[in-house]
């Protein structure tokens, strides 16, 4: 056997071979037939193009508002899946994709407790569930979020006993009691100032009112004074109008 004799296990299709001419069968159109926007170049066929009529994806309308495009993609890794690393090992998200656990596109991973553990290994991820981080520890391991703080278990709020829920309620309403006790002396320190400046205010008015005026009583000495001259005037005017006529009389 020759190199030219040699042929493939598998049929090798012929390529086509266009705009040879008319004779090659695929000239002139070259297969795409008469007209259209087939035949141009550069067409192609865009998502949802329905040939120049309203598609559907805008003949349906739209309502309400969807969370996707925004959420937080999770990569989820189960207490299971890490029985397969060595004790003491720390395993982080490039020891788990290396592992080829967490795949895909994703924003942050998270492990969480379907299975059991028995290895003490260091976790270091984005989140950890409740069950998850408790059989870690209890493995002897550690889970630490990114950042260097460890999962603390969410522990749930106790309720108060009633006899402290009364003494805090006595005090509340004692010092409510006393703030308002205070209040009230304030304001009658205040009223009791005000009644001592308006009586104040009101002897210095009768005080005032209870002074002679100097001036008033000067101009009436002055007018009596007056009037008694005027009245001597008077007198002595009469006398000698007397005298003089008493002589005429007589003679």
């Amino acid at each position: 056997m020759k190199i030219h004799e040699a042929t493939p296990k598998e049929r090798r299709q012929a390529r086509k071979r266009i705009g040879r001419g008319h004779g090659s069968g695929y000239g002139r159109t070259a297969g795409r037939g008469e007209n259209g926007a087939k035949s141009r170049s550069g067409w192609s066929k865009k998502p949802g193009f329905e040939g120049g009529t309203l598609p559907l994806v805008r003949r349906l309308p739209k309502r309400g508002f969807s969370n996707h495009p925004f959420r937080t993609a999770w990569a989820e890794v189960n207490l299971d899946q890490l029985e397969s690393f060595a004790a003491g090992s720390t395993v982080d998200e490039a020891a788990l994709k290396e592992a080829g656990l967490i795949k895909g596109k994703y924003d942050k991973v998270v492990v969480m407790g379907r299975g059991e553990i028995e290895v003490a290994i260091t976790v270091k991820v984005d989140r950890f569930t409740r069950s998850a981080a408790d059989k870690i520890n209890a493995a002897g391991g550690t889970a630490e979020l990114i950042g260097g703080e460890a999962a603390a278990r969410v522990e749930e709020p106790v309720a108060a006993p009633v006899e402290a829920v009364e003494e805090e309620s006595a005090e509340e309403e004692e010092s409510a009691e006393e703030e308002v006790v205070a209040e009230v002396e304030v304001a009658d320190s205040d009223e009791s100032d005000s009644d001592e400046t308006e009586s104040d205010k009101v002897d210095e008015a009768v005080a005032v009112e209870d002074v002679p005026e100097a001036d008033s009583e000067v101009p009436a000495d002055e007018a009596e004074a007056d009037d008694a001259a005027a009245d001597e005037a008077e007198a002595e005017a009469g006398e000698e109008e007397g005298a003089e006529k008493a002589p005429e009389a007589s003679e």
